[in-house]
């Protein structure tokens, strides 16, 4: 390794370690490694480390990453860009207090952002997924492409929105449904 090489792996690691890591549990339909891709190939513009770990299975699917972007913006990315691939999923920041068990290998894999796996099946390279956008472009992107997202999920309706409270109470409703039911009772 040069010089430079051995700085910018520096700085990587340097820049990593004061982003907030995230577990995510995706569970679905994932019979093919096609279904995987997409769905990891989803959420290359929420991260910002320089591997998107994963591990999947028939029925979830799940990530580790680093990210420089809020949970809440996360989870409302996640809610919409994936809706259509998933049935529900869980989003926690990766801290100290939480506790995993994976057998060894996945654990060896999942948790190491810095250096490419071995042994994989399936890579996603980030950098060839994002292009060399400034953090206010790349930020501006992800804003526009969030929007985008939401304008082609179907909002419920009123009515949907107030039978579900009605049937199984207002903590039911997902944070989207909440932000659709507050922006319906600002236009009343």
């Amino acid at each position: 390794m040069n010089n430079t090489q051995v700085k910018l792996g520096r700085f990587i690691l340097i820049k990593i370690i004061y982003m907030k890591k995230y577990f995510l549990i995706v569970f679905g339909e994932f019979d093919s490694e096609k279904v995987c891709k997409e769905v990891a190939l989803t959420l290359t513009p929420i991260i910002d480390s320089p591997h998107l770990k994963f591990n999947h299975t028939k029925g979830n699917i799940f990530f580790h990453f680093a990210s420089e972007v809020s949970q809440d913006e996360i989870y409302e990315y996640v809610m919409i860009s994936l809706i259509d691939k998933c049935q529900y999923f869980i989003l926690a920041e990766n801290t100290d207090t939480v506790s995993v068990f994976l057998p060894p290998n996945v654990q060896e894999h999942l948790m190491d952002l810095v250096n490419e796996g071995k042994d994989v099946e399936m890579r996603i390279k980030i950098d060839q997924n994002k292009s060399l956008m400034s953090d206010s472009d790349e930020e501006e992107f992800v804003a526009l492409l969030l929007e985008e997202v939401k304008k082609q999920v179907k909002k419920p309706s009123l009515d949907q929105l107030l039978d579900k409270v009605n049937s199984k109470g207002i903590e039911s409703l997902s944070k989207f449904e909440k932000d659709i039911l507050d922006d319906y009772s600002e236009k009343l």
